[in-house]
C-alpha cells in the first residue's frame, strides 16, 4: 500500500499539479462550453431550455472524459514508455501494476470531478434541480462510460511517433464528440451519420446520462452497448500488446 500511495502521489504531481494545460482542456474547457451554450447561445421555451441545460451538462461530462482519456492517457503512457520509465518499473519487484492502476484511477477520478463541477455549475448558474440519487447514478455511468475511452487511449499509446499520436487523437476526439451528439443533436445530421453515431460508446453513455437527468426510464440497450465496447476495448488492448511484444522480440 505504501508503494502504491507513493506512485499515486508522484502521478498526481505530474498529471495535475505540474500540468495545468491538461486540467484546463479536460475540466475547465467543457465547463466553459457549457456556460457558453446554456447562457448565451440558446433559444426556445422555458421547458426546452431546462431540458437542454440538463442534457448538455451530460454531454460536456462525456466530452471531458474523452479528452482526459484520449489526450491524457495515450500521451502519458507513450511518453513514459519512450523515456524508459516503464522499462525501469519492470525491473522493480512490483513491476508496472501500481503504475497502471494509479494512472487509470486518476483519469477516472478526474472525470468524476468534472461531473461534480459541471453539476454544481448547472445548479448555481442555471438553477437546474438534481437530487442526490441522480448524482450517484451519474457518477456510476461516468465510470462505466469512461472505460472504453481509457482502453482506446491505451491502444493509441503504442503508436510509434508522438506526432502521429497527436494527429490521430485530434482526428478521433472531435469527430467522435460531434457524431455522438455531444455538440449538436443527432437529429440535425444525415441519416447515415446518425446510424454511425448511435453505436458509439460515447452515445450510449451520453444517452444514459440524459435519461438519468431527465428522470426517464433507463434503456437496457445503452448498458449492453457500453459492455460490448468495453469487451472490444479489452480485445483491442490484448491484440496491440501482443503485436508490440512481437516487434520487441524481433528487433
Amino acid at each position: 500500500m505504501k508503494i502504491f500511495l507513493g506512485q499515486l502521489k508522484f502521478d498526481i504531481n505530474r498529471i495535475f499539479i505540474r500540468n495545468f494545460s491538461f486540467l484546463f482542456f479536460s475540466l475547465l474547457m467543457p465547463a466553459g462550453f457549457y456556460l457558453l451554450f446554456t447562457k448565451v447561445m440558446i433559444t426556445g421555451t422555458g421547458t426546452e431550455v431546462q431540458k437542454f441545460q440538463l442534457t448538455y451538462m451530460g454531454s460536456m461530462i462525456i466530452y471531458s472524459g474523452i479528452i482526459s482519456a484520449i489526450f491524457g492517457i495515450a500521451s502519458l503512457l507513450k511518453t513514459d514508455r519512450d523515456k524508459g520509465f516503464l522499462c525501469f518499473l519492470q525491473l522493480t519487484p512490483h513491476k508496472t501494476k501500481y503504475y497502471y492502476f494509479s494512472i487509470y484511477m486518476l483519469i477516472i477520478l478526474l472525470n468524476l470531478v468534472a461531473s461534480i463541477v459541471l453539476q454544481m455549475i448547472a445548479v448555481v448558474f442555471n438553477g437546474v434541480k438534481i437530487n442526490f440519487t441522480q448524482v450517484l447514478q451519474c457518477m456510476l455511468i461516468v465510470v462505466i462510460g469512461q472505460l472504453p475511452m481509457v482502453l482506446l487511449g491505451t491502444c493509441l499509446s503504442y503508436l510509434k511517433k508522438q506526432e502521429t499520436l497527436n494527429v490521430v487523437s485530434n482526428v478521433i476526439v472531435f469527430p467522435l464528440a460531434i457524431v455522438s451528439g455531444l455538440w449538436w443533436p443527432l437529429s440535425v445530421m444525415p441519416t447515415w451519420l446518425q446510424k454511425i453515431g448511435q453505436v458509439m460508446p460515447t452515445f450510449f453513455a451520453n444517452d444514459l446520462l440524459s435519461e438519468v437527468l431527465l428522470g426517464e426510464k433507463l434503456k437496457l440497450t445503452n448498458f449492453i452497448g457500453m459492455i460490448i465496447w468495453i469487451v472490444l476495448g479489452l480485445i483491442g488492448v490484448a491484440v496491440v500488446l501482443r503485436f508490440y511484444r512481437k516487434q520487441e522480440l524481433s528487433s
